[in-house]
């Protein structure tokens, strides 16, 4: 919709549609999963290490250590050594500076943290918030297009424990956990427990003993870490680089070489959940909100507990599933971060996980970098389009798609509608949104029009019944009203729509700048304008019902709405279902307009729009 021209734009990509319907959690996917986000594993190389402070550095990954130039996320274990100052560091994409912490530390203490962070122009950045210190980057696998193998997340289940030395232990992990033989990556919490000496631990692939640190930890503090190990023959190994420590492991998900499983989608960090967490357990939603889809299978996130008031541990699990596992380790008053990659338990618009601490209370924040969709719902997120998609590349994965009627103006119409309702109808589903839906433009021009109603008969002869009595020509409701209806009829009669009354209708209200599309009645033009544009969509609607149409709803935003049509409490309009659009502000803007309101007293959000790279996309809000 031209909106996107004027109040913004935003996600190109391959974003999947949120959810109406209750689509159950699963752990495979109900189609093949798309090509994109798909993963492959590397032996853990160090790709980088460097003198930083708190002007970012810019790192270019892609093309290194063997992430390739199509890679669109990487997965980075992230150490800071010997900071000369209390704070914290962050990891984001390159020229993105999200204020968002990837792992605390004090004056002087090395300490790590796994960090999934999205790709721009190849390279990520890296900076303190305070001091300066050597940081060193190991990645361990990337996310492309192409090749790669399915994530299937898991309940948190313990693998591995142990006491592990100097000496690598090999660690089976095929058949364990619910992982299958034809695993081909990990993904498992570990934590080093009470070691014996200050020292760090490497977990790496069985038989390849990288120099690279897991996990950075000090004589008597145990401290968790996420890592994402590729396996060989089914296992990996474990070491100590000093003295001894017990080892757990505890596994959230496999990465596996099928169509089964899930795909990745990563994002700029986005905060999505900041507040306390005692011992009683509480769900936090996680999709909804902060751009992450209600078909999302699993979260990729940042847990930062902080303000602690006893020293305990995190658990963060899938909702429902208290398993007796640690996600992070900490101590009364420290602030401590760990990544998780959580299943996510519910609806399909509102799936959530699980979190308590075992003493005190503390306050979590939990950053998400990403999630997991599978084949079921494509990407997670609606589409759509119009005559400017004309002769190019539709947008793939749509769960949902909504098709333009019309061409740049009301009487115009769209060149492409045969071959876009058939892109719409081969939609992935997966929510409660019609798969194929179609909008029309609105207007009323007035003394603009080049032509313009003198009767109360529609396009086709026959008399319309008019709320506002006889149409003779005026410039006023009724003909108002007339000049609506006429245009609809056209909609749904001689614009090539197939099907008119199978599909849910929009009627597009919103204004143009100069004659370059939909004009309205002003102030300037009638004192009671805003009744007269209201009488116009009014036969709209009525002639939609009268072409068989049974669910009609009203596209536009809430500020162009009011400045059309003033405010609609009473008549046929009131409590029609609205399409919200937000912009560019991003998926996470277009989901809280979810909940703020439809566009006439009454009315339910139904959906919402975002844009992003010229593309409009949809977010399902019932």
């Amino acid at each position: 919709m031209r909106l996107q021209h004027r109040i913004a734009l935003v996600l190109a990509a391959v974003v999947v549609a949120t959810g109406f319907a209750a689509v159950g959690p699963s752990t495979t996917a109900n189609a093949a999963a798309p090509t994109t986000g798909r993963y492959t594993p590397l032996d853990t190389t160090r790709v980088w290490s460097g003198a930083v402070g708190t002007t970012a550095r810019v790192v270019t990954i892609a093309g290194s250590a063997g992430v390739p130039s199509t890679a669109t996320a990487v997965v980075v274990n992230v150490e800071v050594e010997k900071p000369t100052a209390a704070g914290y560091v962050r990891v984001t994409p390159r020229g993105v500076d999200a204020r968002v912490a990837t792992q605390e530390f004090s004056a002087r203490q090395t300490i790590s943290n796994l960090a999934t962070v999205r790709l721009a122009k190849g390279g990520i950045q890296v900076k303190l918030s305070a001091g300066s210190g050597t940081v060193y980057l190991d990645v361990s696998g990337y996310y492309g297009n192409g090749s790669g193998a399915t994530y299937t997340p898991l309940d948190a289940v313990r693998v591995f424990q142990k006491k592990v030395g100097t000496s690598a232990v090999r660690v089976p992990l095929a058949g364990r956990g619910g992982i299958p033989s034809n695993a081909t990556a990990v993904a498992v919490n570990t934590e080093v427990g009470t070691p014996t000496s200050d020292g760090y631990v490497r977990v790496t692939p069985a038989g390849k003993d990288a120099v690279v640190a897991a996990q950075v930890f000090t004589r008597g503090t145990t401290i968790s870490n996420l890592v994402i190990v590729k396996l060989n023959g089914g296992a990996a190994q474990v070491k100590v680089s000093r003295g001894t420590a017990t080892i757990f492991m505890d596994v959230a998900g496999y990465y596996a070489n099928t169509s089964s499983g899930s795909v990745f989608v990563p994002m700029d960090t986005v905060r999505a959940y900041a507040g306390p967490v005692t011992t009683t357990a509480r769900t936090v939603r996680l999709t909804g909100t902060a751009g992450v889809p209600g078909t999302a299978t699993a979260v990729v996130a940042n847990a930062e507990t902080e303000r602690t008031t006893a020293a305990g541990y995190l658990r963060l699990t899938p909702s429902g599933q208290d398993a007796q596992v640690a996600t992070q380790v900490f101590g009364a008053r420290q602030a401590v971060s760990n990544l998780v990659m959580s299943k996510v338990v519910g609806s399909s618009t509102d799936r959530r996980v699980q979190v308590k601490v075992s003493r005190g209370s503390a306050v979590l924040d939990l950053d998400v970098a990403g999630y997991f969709v599978d084949g079921s719902s494509g990407t997670g997120f609606g589409a759509d389009v119009s005559w400017p998609q004309c002769g190019k590349a539709l947008p793939t994965g749509a769960a949902f798609g909504v098709v333009g009627a019309n061409g740049n103006l009301v009487n115009e119409s769209n060149p492409c509608i045969a071959a876009q309702q058939t892109w719409a109808a081969g939609s992935a589903g997966g929510t409660n949104q019609p798969k194929a839906q179609l909008y029309m433009l609105a207007a009323n021009p007035g003394k603009r029009a080049s032509v313009w109603p003198k009767t109360n008969l529609d396009p086709a002869g026959k008399t319309v019944t008019n709320p506002y009595n006889k149409c003779t020509g005026g410039y006023d409701a009724g003909c108002s009203y007339m000049y609506g209806y006429a245009r609809a009829y056209e909609a749904a009669h001689t614009r090539s729509v197939a099907t008119p009354a199978a599909f849910r209708w929009w009627i597009d209200v919103e204004t143009a700048p100069g004659d370059n599309g939909p004009t309205w009645l002003k102030s300037t033009d009638a004192s009671n304008y805003a009744a007269q544009n209201r009488a116009d969509v009014e036969g709209m609607v009525a002639a939609l019902r009268a072409s068989g149409i049974k669910t009609i709803g009203i596209y536009s935003t809430k500020y162009q709405f009011s400045q059309i049509m003033g405010s609609v409490t009473t008549g046929p309009l009131r409590g029609l279902p609205s399409w919200i659009a937000v912009g560019e502000n991003g998926a996470a803007a277009a989901q809280a307009a979810c909940s703020a309101g439809g566009l006439t007293t009454g009315s339910q959000v139904a959906m919402t729009q975002f844009v992003k790279s010229n593309q409009d996309y949809n977010v399902s809000c019932v």
